[in-house]
C-alpha cells in the first residue's frame, strides 16, 4: 500500500484547503522529506487527515460521529462551516480515493458525516458510509490499529524500550504492540475459576445449612410412630362423630316433622273457610253463568252485530264530512287557477284544458331562454373586449353605456391621429419602427461597454505602471542595504573566529594549571626550560568574560543572517514583481491601443452624436420614442376593440327588447315567478283531490250496502234469540246478558273454585305421608336426648381439632426432612456438575491466571519480545552490519543487550551505545513493529514520529544517514515528524507548518 495524495479542508488549526501530492515535485526525485513547524502547529494533523480519510478514526479521538465532532470540539475548524478529508492510495487492486466529509446546515446543526469510496479508473462504488472503513481495511489488508502501527513508527517509545529494566520493559512493549489482551486473558481465567469456587463453596454452605435442619434418626422414626397413631385416632373420631352427627339429625328431622303436620292441619282448616266464602259470594253467579253459557255464541254473535251496525253508521257520518271537505278543497283550487294562471276549469274539462294552457305557456317560456343563452353569450364577450378598459356604465344599460363608449373612442382617436402624424404609420408600421429603435439601442449600448472596458484597461495599467514605479524606487536601495548586511556580517564572522581561538587558548591554559602549581621559580619549566613562570601563582580570570563574548558575537550573527534572508528574500520578490508587471504593462499597452481604433471605426456614426448628446441622452430618447410607439400599438387593437364593442352593444339592444316582449306574453299568462313548479303544485293538488273524491264516494257506496246488510241479519237473530230466553225465564236479550260473566271474570272464577278444592286435596294426603314418615322416624330414634348428643358431639370436635393439628405439625416435619434431604442431593450433584464443567478452567487457571494477568502476558510478551527482536534483526542487516539485539542471560544486566559484530559477537549492554547507534536499533524495532503489524502486507509510505529533539548534531547526522540508506534501499515513501531546526538543513523537501497567532496554521511544501 502506498499513498499517492491527500487533500484536506479545514481540518483542526489548517483553515482552509490543502493538498499535497506525494506524485509530483518535489517528492517525486525526494521520497525523504520532513514535516516541520513548532508545538501545536498541526504537524499530526496530517496523520488525523489519512486515518480520518481511511477508518473515520483519527489516534487521540478514536471513532467519530456527527455527536462526537460537537461534543469534543475536534476536527472542523473553529468559527468554519464545512470540512473534508481526501486520502489517495494505490494498492494490489488499483488505485482508490477514500473521502470524509461534514458540513453545517443553514440552522447551524452540523450535518451527519458523509464517506465514500471511488475506484479511479473505474469510478464510484455503491457502498453505504459506514462500510467505507471495512472496505478500505479490505483492500489495505489491515485494520486501523495495524495500519496506525505500521505505518505510524513511534520511534521515542522504542528509544525508551531498548534501555529499561525487563519490568518496566514488559508494560511499554504491552503498550506499544497493543497487546493487552493477553493480560486480560490472563485476569479473566483467574476471575473465572475464582467465580467457579465462590459458586462452589456458597453451594457447600447452603449443604451444611440443611444438614443442620435435619432430624435425628432416632427422632424421625419416633415421629413417624406419632403420625400413624395419631391418624388411627383420627379416623376413629371421625366415625363417631359423623354417628353422632346422624342421630341428631334424625331428631331434627322427626321435630320438624311434628311441626310441619301442626302447620299441615292449620292450613286445611284455612282452605276450609275459603271454600265457604267463595260459595257464598260467587258460587250461585257462577252457577248462572254456566246456564247462560248455552246460548253464548248467539250472545256474543248479537252483541257483535250491534257493534259492527254502529261502527258502520259512524263511518258513513264521517265519510260523508270527508266529502264535504274534499268538494270545498275544489272550490278553492278552481279559484287559484282562475287568479294565478287566468284559467277557468271544472272536473269536466280540466285535462284538455290544462294541457293546452302549458304547451302555451312552456313554448314562450323557452323562446325566452333562447333569447336569454344568446344574450349572456353575447354579454360574456363583451366582458372579455371591456377587461383592457373601464367604464363607469354596465353593458346592460345599452344607452348610457353607448354614449360612453362613443366618448372612449373619440378620445383614443385623437392621441392615435397625434402619434400617427409623428411617425407616419401610413409608410412604416410599428413593429418595423420599434425594430429600428431596438437595433440603434443595442448599438449604442455596446458602444458604451465598450468605452467602459477602455476606460477599465486604462485605469488598469496606470496601477500596474505605477506599482511598477514603486518598485523601481524599492529596488534601488535594496543592493546596498544587503551589500551593508553581507560586510557586517563578515566582520562579525572574523571578530567570532578571533574570540574562539583566544577562548581555546584560554582552555588550554586553564588544563595545565594543575602542572602550574608543581613549578618553582627560577627552576626549569619540564616542558619548555624557562625560569620564570608568571601564571605559576595566579591565573587571569577571563574565561567566563570570552564564553559571554562569543554568544553575543553569535547571537548578532544570527540575528544578521535572519536581517539578510529578510532582505535577500524582499530583494527576489521584488524582482520577480518587476518581471511579472513589465511582461503584463507591454502586452495591454498593445492591446489597448487596438481596442481605441477599433472602437473609433466600428461606432463612429454614434460618436458623431455623442458630441451633441451623450449615451444616457440618446437612449432616454429612443426608449422614449419606444414608449410611443408601444402606446400607438396598443391604441390601434383598443379602436378595434372599441368598434366591435359598439357593434356587440347594438346587438345585446336587441336581444333585450326581444326578451322584454316574451316576458309580457308570459306574464299575460301566469301571474306566477316559477311557472313550473306552481304548476306541478296546483295540478298535482288538484288530481289528488278529484282522486280522493272518488275514492270517498265509492266507500260510502260500500259502507252503505254493509250497513244494510248487518240490520238485516241483527233483526232476524234479536227474534230468534228471544224467543229461546224467554223459554229460559229471561225477559230479554239485555237481562241475560247482565247475567252473564266475562270470559275472563268466569275464567278466574272457574279457576279460583278449582284451586281450592285441589289445595284442599293435596293438604290432606300431605298431611297423611307427614303422619307416616314421623312413625318411621320414631322407629329409629333413641333414649338419648338431643342435649346430650349435642355435648357429646362438641366435646368430640375439639379431640379431632387438636388431633389434626398435632398430625399437621408431625407431618410438616417429616415433609420438611425428605425435602432437605431433596435439596442436599441437588446440591450434591449442582457440585459435581459444575465442577465437570469448569475443569477447563482450573487448567486455564493453573496455566496462565493470577489476578493481575502478569503471567499469561509475560509469557506472551517474552514471544512478541523474541519475534520483535528476529524481525528488527532483520531490518538491521540494511541498516547498520556492526550490530544485533537480544535478550539478556541470567548473569547480565536486565536491558536489551547489543552483539557487536566487529568485535568479535562481544555482547553489549545497550546502555553504552551513543545515541545514533541507540537510534538506529529503536529504528530497527520500530521496522519491525511495522513488519509485526502489517502481516506481510508491503507498506511504502512511513512516517516517524518523536526522537529527534533530543539528538546532538553528530548523531543527528548519523541518524539521517540511516534514513536515507533506508529510503534508497526499501524505495518507501518516509516522512520525519519534528520540531527540530537543523533537519531543514539536511532535509531539502520538506512540509512546513507555520502558525498566525489567532489559532490557526498554514502549509507550505519547499
Amino acid at each position: 500500500m502506498k499513498i499517492l495524495k491527500i487533500a484536506f479542508k479545514n481540518i483542526n488549526s489548517l483553515r482552509g484547503e490543502h493538498e499535497i501530492d506525494f506524485t509530483k515535485e518535489p517528492f517525486l526525485q525526494n521520497s525523504l522529506f520532513a514535516i516541520t513547524g513548532p508545538t501545536g502547529s498541526g504537524k499530526t494533523t496530517i496523520l488525523d487527515v489519512i486515518s480520518l480519510a481511511l477508518f473515520n478514526q483519527v489516534p487521540r479521538l478514536g471513532k467519530l460521529s456527527t455527536q462526537e465532532v460537537l461534543k469534543k470540539g475536534a476536527i472542523l475548524t473553529r468559527n468554519q462551516k464545512e470540512a473534508y478529508a481526501k486520502i489517495t492510495y494505490q494498492c494490489k487492486q488499483g488505485i482508490f480515493a477514500s473521502t470524509w466529509q461534514i458540513s453545517t446546515a443553514r440552522t447551524g446543526n452540523l450535518r451527519d458525516y458523509h464517506m465514500e469510496l471511488v475506484n479511479v479508473e473505474s469510478g464510484h462504488l455503491d457502498l453505504k458510509k459506514s462500510d467505507v472503513p471495512a472496505k478500505n481495511e479490505e483492500l489495505i489488508g489491515l485494520n486501523y490499529d495495524q495500519f496506525i502501527k505500521s505505518v505510524v513508527l513511534a520511534q521515542g517509545e522504542f528509544a525508551k524500550f531498548l534501555k529499561v529494566p525487563k519490568k518496566e520493559r514488559g508494560a511499554l512493549l504491552e503498550k506499544i504492540t497493543g497487546t493487552q489482551i493477553y493480560r486480560r486473558i490472563g485476569q479473566e481465567a483467574f476471575l473465572k475459576y475464582n467465580q467457579v469456587k465462590k459458586d462452589t463453596e456458597e453451594k457447600r454452605l447452603k449443604i451444611e445449612t440443611f444438614k443442620e435442619q435435619l432430624l435425628a434418626e432416632e427422632v424421625y422414626a419416633e415421629k413417624k410412630l406419632q403420625a400413624k397413631k395419631l391418624e388411627l385416632e383420627k379416623k376413629n373420631l371421625s366415625l363417631s362423630i359423623e354417628k353422632n352427627n346422624e342421630a341428631i339429625k334424625l331428631k331434627n328431622n322427626l321435630k320438624e316433622q311434628q311441626n310441619q303436620v301442626l302447620a299441615t292441619e292449620n292450613k286445611i282448616k284455612q282452605v276450609v273457610i275459603e271454600t265457604e266464602k267463595f260459595k257464598e259470594e260467587k258460587g250461585a253467579k257462577l252457577t248462572q253463568h254456566e246456564q247462560i253459557q248455552f246460548f253464548s255464541e248467539d250472545l256474543n254473535a248479537w252483541q257483535n252485530f250491534q257493534k259492527e251496525q254502529r261502527k258502520n253508521t259512524e263511518e258513513i257520518t264521517k265519510i260523508q264530512q270527508n266529502l264535504k271537505d274534499f268538494q270545498k278543497k275544489q272550490k278553492h283550487l278552481q279559484l287559484e287557477f282562475s287568479s294565478t294562471f287566468q284559467l277557468d276549469i271544472s272536473p269536466q274539462n280540466a285535462s284538455k284544458k290544462l294541457y293546452n294552457y302549458k304547451e302555451q305557456v312552456r313554448k314562450l317560456i323557452s323562446e325566452r331562454s333562447d333569447l336569454l343563452s344568446v344574450y349572456r353569450t353575447s354579454e360574456q364577450h363583451i366582458s372579455g373586449l371591456l377587461n383592457d378598459f373601464q367604464f363607469s356604465s354596465k353593458p346592460s344599460n345599452t344607452d348610457t353605456f353607448q354614449q360612453e363608449l362613443k366618448e372612449k373612442q373619440h378620445d383614443k382617436s385623437t392621441v392615435f391621429e397625434k402619434l400617427n402624424k409623428k411617425f407616419q404609420l401610413q409608410e412604416k408600421s410599428v413593429a418595423a419602427w420599434q425594430e429600428e429603435i431596438q437595433q440603434q439601442l443595442k448599438l449604442i449600448r455596446t458602444a458604451e461597454k465598450e468605452e467602459f472596458q477602455l476606460l477599465q484597461l486604462k485605469k488598469d495599467l496606470n496601477k500596474k505602471s505605477e506599482e511598477l514605479k514603486k518598485i523601481n524606487n524599492s529596488l534601488n536601495g535594496l543592493p546596498q542595504q544587503v551589500e551593508k548586511i553581507q560586510q557586517e556580517l563578515k566582520l562579525k564572522d572574523a571578530q567570532l573566529e578571533a574570540k574562539q581561538k583566544t577562548l581555546e587558548v584560554e582552555q588550554l591554559q586553564k588544563q595545565l594549571e594543575d602542572y602550574r602549581k608543581d613549578l618553582v621559580e627560577n627552576e626549569p619549566c619540564p616542558l619548555c626550560g624557562s625560569t620564570h613562570h608568571p601564571f605559576a601563582s595566579a591565573h587571569p580570570e577571563v574565561e567566563n568574560h570570552l564564553k559571554t563574548k562569543v554568544e553575543q558575537l553569535q547571537k548578532s550573527i544570527q540575528q544578521l543572517q535572519q536581517e539578510l534572508t529578510r532582505e535577500q528574500t524582499q530583494w527576489q520578490q521584488f524582482q520577480q514583481q518587476q518581471e511579472k508587471l513589465e511582461k503584463e504593462i507591454k502586452p495591454t499597452e498593445s492591446l489597448l491601443t487596438d481596442k481605441e481604433k477599433e472602437f473609433k471605426v466600428n461606432f463612429a456614426v454614434i460618436l458623431q452624436q455623442k458630441k451633441e448628446q451623450s449615451f444616457a441622452e440618446m437612449e432616454t430618447k429612443l426608449e422614449t420614442d419606444l414608449e410611443e410607439l408601444k402606446e400607438a400599438k396598443q391604441l390601434e387593437k383598443d379602436l378595434a376593440q372599441l368598434q366591435e364593442l359598439a357593434e356587440k352593444s347594438r346587438e345585446l339592444a336587441q336581444l333585450i327588447a326581444k326578451g322584454k316582449t316574451k316576458s309580457k306574453a308570459i306574464e299575460a299568462l301566469f301571474k306566477g315567478s316559477n311557472f313550473e313548479n306552481e304548476i306541478s303544485t296546483v295540478e298535482t293538488s288538484w288530481n289528488r283531490n278529484e282522486q280522493d273524491i272518488y275514492q270517498q264516494q265509492k266507500l260510502l257506496e260500500t259502507t252503505e250496502k254493509s250497513l244494510a246488510e248487518v240490520n238485516e241479519k241483527l233483526a232476524k237473530l234479536t227474534k230468534t234469540l228471544t224467543t229461546q230466553l224467554a223459554e229460559k225465564g229471561y225477559q230479554n236479550i239485555e237481562q241475560a246478558l247482565t247475567i252473564r260473566l266475562t270470559a275472563t271474570e268466569a275464567q278466574a272464577w272457574q279457576k279460583e273454585r278449582e284451586q281450592l278444592q285441589q289445595k284442599g286435596i293435596e293438604l290432606k294426603t300431605l298431611l297423611q305421608k307427614l303422619n307416616e314418615e314421623i312413625e318411621l322416624l320414631q322407629q329409629k330414634d333413641n333414649e338419648i336426648s338431643l342435649e346430650k348428643l349435642e355435648e357429646v358431639l362438641k366435646n368430640e370436635n375439639e379431640l379431632l381439632a387438636k388431633n389434626e393439628y398435632d398430625l399437621r405439625e408431625i407431618l410438616r416435619l417429616l415433609k420438611n426432612q425428605s425435602e432437605n434431604l431433596k435439596q442436599i442431593e441437588n446440591l450434591q450433584n449442582e457440585i459435581g456438575k459444575k465442577l465437570e464443567q469448569s475443569e477447563h478452567w482450573k487448567i486455564l487457571n493453573d496455566l496462565i491466571g493470577d489476578k493481575t494477568g502478569n503471567k499469561f502476558n509475560d509469557f506472551a510478551q517474552d514471544l512478541t519480545l523474541a519475534q520483535l527482536l528476529q524481525l528488527a534483526n532483520k531490518r538491521l542487516v540494511n541498516l547498520s552490519d556492526r550490530y544485533r539485539i537480544d535478550q539478556p542471560t541470567d548473569d547480565e544486566d536486565d536491558s536489551l543487550v547489543a552483539i557487536d559484530e566487529h568485535m568479535g559477537g562481544q555482547r553489549r549492554s545497550i546502555k553504552t551505545l551513543s545515541g545514533g547507534e541507540t537510534f538506529i536499533l529503536s529504528l530497527a524495532l520500530a521496522l519491525a513493529l511495522s513488519d509485526l503489524a502489517s502481516r506481510n502486507i508491503e507498506i511504502n509510505s512511513l512516517f516517524i514520529d518523536e526522537g529527534f529533539g533530543t539528538l546532538d548534531p553528530e548523531t543527528l547526522d548519523q541518524t539521517l544517514d540511516t534514513l536515507e540508506v533506508l529510503q534508497a534501499e526499501s524505495s518507501k515513501m518516509i516522512g520525519v515528524i519534528s520540531h527540530v531546526e537543523s533537519l531543514k538543513e539536511r532535509i531539502a523537501t520538506q512540509i512546513r507548518l507555520t502558525q498566525n497567532g489567532q489559532g490557526y496554521s498554514s502549509l507550505t511544501i519547499v
